[in-house]
């Protein structure tokens, strides 16, 4: 007789054990993640730096427009709206875990009640208890799951305030670069204007056929219609850091307003946000580890696994104890009764026939899950690919950014030299101003290509997970 109880509860404690297992924390399989960068790696600052980024930029300004858009963007609120159901989810699957007990309490009065002739008055207060037991940890791999998918919803919220950040320096950038070419085309409007002004007096004069002057007076044309549109540009710039900042585009334009340009000469006054460099010397692994879309889809995979259990677990025997003790009081005819009662026992459900249906339910989830693990082996590479690509961008705008600066500066000198000629009578007006011309032609690559640089940095920050663990 104790036999065979101990040699049933043997099997049946080895399948306890397999099926309330803990899912291994690492990835289901190993993907395909290099073991080093391919492509050269950038130096001049630190990772541990990335969560201060902003602060770190040359332009303050940035840092105050993030900082604000993480407080009042309604895409960064939802995001939080979701990670709070998320551990809601998760509260009541642990919930589940515990005894439940509840209390009823009941009165009534009317005629006939109970048997009792006349007018009678009932009152009746139980208390319930039940406890469904955990035999195969189908509840506590449910636990489990919702323990998970709160754990993926907040590096959801991580995850939008990276791209949130990363999406603000963006609109920004462009907007600076809208305002800086801005800036050049109105004086290379202006310098056009006074060569096309020339242009008409050599005409007048015989010293210049009307084909040429009408090219002179076309050149005008096109620099103003180039100033219209980087004007028309740093207007859709800074309504979409309006939009992602949640504030009126009209508060924004007087704070973010650029300085005027220069009424004469060859001045120009505004600037471009520079990014500060940080090292990228860790491993793919170790480094991407810290990406938030990552984690969330490591996350998910183990609430996939342990919805499968969970789900596998229904397959199975379910055991549940149930527990009932109340009192009732009846008066009637001015005479008053008591019962009370009680009541305690097991309950097993065991499933015999359902037409495949949960075994149904348990391949559905074993496909979830083996979806889970390949949507996260895909983003690894997708991680990588994506560091790869900026690391280049960043490499070739540091070598592009040398060699335009270089240009710059040599046509700055031209220019400078064509001046101090034209003040000493050597060389004409309109020559001074074709040269300052070429000269902010020079520029304008420049300004490009430096905003290109920045772009390239902050699609690395991006790349990189933003440093949001620290």
């Amino acid at each position: 007789m104790t036999r065979r109880p101990l040699f049933l509860a043997a099997p049946l404690l080895a399948l306890l054990a397999a099926c309330t297992a803990v899912p291994p924390a690492a990835p289901p399989a190993s993907a395909a993640i290099p073991a080093t960068w391919r492509s050269p790696l950038p130096h001049g600052g630190s990772t541990t730096a990335l969560a201060a980024w902003w602060q770190a930029f040359s332009d303050p300004a940035l840092a105050r427009l993030v900082e604000r858009a993480q407080a009042q963007s309604p895409t960064l609120a939802q995001a939080a709206a979701r990670r709070r159901q998320a551990e809601a989810g998760a509260a009541q699957a642990r919930a589940a875990l515990l005894p439940a007990l509840t209390a009823n309490a009941q009165a009534q009065r009317g005629r006939n009640l109970s048997g009792m002739a006349g007018t009678a008055t009932t009152a009746s207060g139980t208390l319930n208890a039940s406890w469904e037991i955990d035999l195969f940890g189908g509840q506590r791999a449910a636990a489990e799951a919702g323990a998970a998918e709160a754990n993926a919803a907040t590096a959801d919220w991580h995850a939008a305030r990276v791209s949130l950040a990363a999406d603000v320096a963006q609109a920004y950038v462009q907007l600076r670069l809208a305002q800086a070419r801005e800036e050049s085309a109105e004086l290379d409007t202006r310098f056009a204007e006074q060569i096309a002004a020339w242009g008409r007096e050599q005409q007048k004069a015989g010293l210049m056929s009307t084909s040429d002057a009408a090219i002179l007076n076309t050149e005008r044309a096109v620099a103003a219609a180039n100033r219209s549109q980087w004007r028309a540009e740093a207007q859709i710039a800074l309504q979409t850091l309006a939009l992602l900042c949640g504030e009126r585009a009209e508060a924004l334009a007087a704070e973010l307003a650029p300085p005027a340009v220069a009424p004469q000469g060859f001045d120009l006054r505004r600037s471009q946000p520079r990014a500060p460099a940080f090292d990228v010397t860790a491993l793919p692994a170790q480094l991407l580890a810290q990406r938030p879309d990552l984690s969330a889809a490591h996350q998910r995979w183990i609430a996939a696994v342990q919805t499968q259990r969970s789900v596998e677990a229904q397959r199975w025997p379910q055991l549940s104890l149930a527990a009932l003790a109340g009192e009732t009081r009846l008066r009637a005819g001015g005479a008053t009764s008591n019962a009370s009662t009680w009541s305690f026992g097991p309950s097993l459900s065991l499933p015999i026939f359902d037409a495949g249906l949960r075994k149904a339910r348990a391949e559905g989830a074993e496909a979830a899950a083996d979806e889970a693990a390949a949507g996260l082996q895909a983003r690894w590479q997708q991680a990588v690919a994506e560091v790869e690509q900026q690391l280049q961008r960043v490499t070739a705008g540091a070598e592009r950014e040398r060699e335009v600066d270089a240009v710059k500066r040599e046509w700055e000198g031209i220019a400078l030299r064509t001046a101090a000629q034209a003040q000493a009578g050597l060389q004409s007006g309109a020559q001074r101003n074709a040269t300052y011309r070429n000269a902010l032609a020079a520029y304008d690559a420049v300004l490009g290509v430096r905003a290109e640089q920045a772009l390239a940095w902050i699609g690395l920050y991006r790349s990189l997970g933003g440093g949001w663990k620290e």
